[in-house]
């Protein structure tokens, strides 16, 4: 049995506020707009809560970590708005060799450490937790650089959090991450379509 610390009523508002916020954010990151970050962070932390509830520690510190990082996003995409390229056209950075393969070795090491310590927590979903926890840190620390290929590492991600969602019952996440794959393919293809690299 998950203690609780929110009223029933109380968790599904905060999970329909953090859906909602995320969907804008989603239009928002496939169009490139540094603007995205301002629906992200409170997104983020109406997430953080409705997972502490649910104890589910891995995801709710992820969504923590998704409110740092949607500072940074603001601070690293204000200073990319400043570079000069063709009009509506976005501005992309290459995924460097030596961070692919750090992001990969961090994912090897970080997934069973966590499911190991999500277990002993008493996580609900001690390895769907892990996986999704491991791969959303990359997937937003890719993000932050404007790196095409975290939409592939966020379409992987959101397969795991749709399935520990459902276990979860948590039937707006579900729709929430569904979207984020549907906006994951559609991301791709625009940025690929107006991606200009500048470095």
């Amino acid at each position: 049995m998950i203690l609780t610390f929110l009223p029933a009523q109380t968790a599904e508002i905060l999970e329909i506020i953090a859906t909602s916020t995320f969907v804008i954010y989603l239009v928002l990151q496939v169009l490139h707009s540094r603007f995205m970050w301002y629906f992200y962070i409170p997104s983020c932390i109406c997430a953080a809560l409705n997972f502490f509830n649910s104890a589910t520690w891995a995801f709710a510190a992820l969504n923590i970590y998704y409110v740092v990082m949607g500072f940074v996003g603001i601070v690293r995409w204000r200073r990319d708005s400043g570079i000069a390229v063709d009009d509506g056209k976005i501005v992309l950075h290459k995924l460097p060799a030596n961070v692919l393969t750090w992001s990969a070795v961090g994912v090897a090491a970080a997934t069973p450490a966590l499911f190991f310590l999500l277990r002993a927590l008493g996580d609900p979903n001690p390895a769907l937790d892990a996986i999704t926890t491991s791969l959303s840190i990359v997937g937003t620390w890719w993000l932050t650089r404007s790196y095409i290929q975290q939409w592939w590492m966020w379409i992987v991600a959101d397969i795991f959090a749709i399935w520990m969602n459902v276990n979860l019952e948590n039937k707006w996440f579900v729709i929430q991450f569904i979207l984020c794959i549907i906006s994951s393919i559609i991301g791709l293809w625009n940025w690929n379509r107006k991606g200009h690299y500048v470095n």
